[in-house]
């Protein structure tokens, strides 16, 4: 597609240089995983897929730019638990990121999505994970499956959304509280029926989030 569209929002694969963006936000988000994913081996690895959020900070007029870390002392960027946001001038500003194993070809699994926290509850979720059945539906899968966190009432409805049925239970699944994980899948995600479903979402996410584009 014509990449000289002003877009707010797009979605690539991670690199090398998006390591230290990528590692800290996930920090942000999940303060008590352990030990913290190695971003730079998984890389390496074939099975694994990292994506990311781009966000344009030149067309966004709110908080969720670098332009705030400059400007305000109190911004979203100031204020991560580490009191470092991973982004520097000069770097391609990422709101946030989708992890995936592809352990089987017929079934990726997610095994983490991450947003910073400026960017929470605003649409860049769901552009990951629409990013990522896209990704694998044009790799032959034909199904995607998660873990949630029962208490997580906001991704489970987000994953509903997308067709996703509660597959059972893996007991004490967090290390941190020993909450329970809700196994969630969809099936059959290379139906005509479920393509046109991602055809709607896209429309919705396009309005909301001003993207027009996935760069793959």
């Amino acid at each position: 597609m014509n990449q000289a569209r002003k877009s707010i929002h797009s979605i690539r694969p991670m690199k090398e240089a998006d390591i230290s963006q990528v590692s800290l936000i996930e920090a942000d988000a999940f303060p008590q995983l352990f030990p913290p994913t190695s971003f730079r081996k998984e890389l390496q690895r074939e099975i694994s897929t990292v994506l990311v959020a781009v966000t344009n900070p030149n067309l966004v007029k709110d908080s969720e730019t670098p332009h705030t870390t400059l400007t305000q002392k109190n911004s979203p960027f100031t204020t991560y638990r580490s009191g470092n946001t991973g982004w520097k001038p000069g770097m391609e500003f990422l709101s946030g990121f989708i992890f995936l194993w592809n352990m089987t070809t017929d079934e990726p699994h997610v095994m983490s999505i991450g947003t910073r926290r400026s960017c929470r509850r605003k649409g860049i979720g769901e552009l990951l994970l629409h990013s990522a059945l896209t990704k694998s539906i044009c790799r032959g899968a034909k199904s995607l499956t998660l873990e949630v966190r029962v208490s997580n009432i906001a991704a489970i409805s987000l994953y509903q959304k997308y067709g996703m049925c509660s597959r059972g239970l893996r007991k004490s699944y967090y290390t941190d509280n020993h909450e329970d994980g809700k196994i969630m899948t969809v099936d059959n995600i290379q139906s005509m029926d479920y393509k046109n479903l991602l055809n709607d979402k896209w429309v919705r996410l396009e309005k909301r989030l001003k993207t027009d584009f996935y760069f793959f």
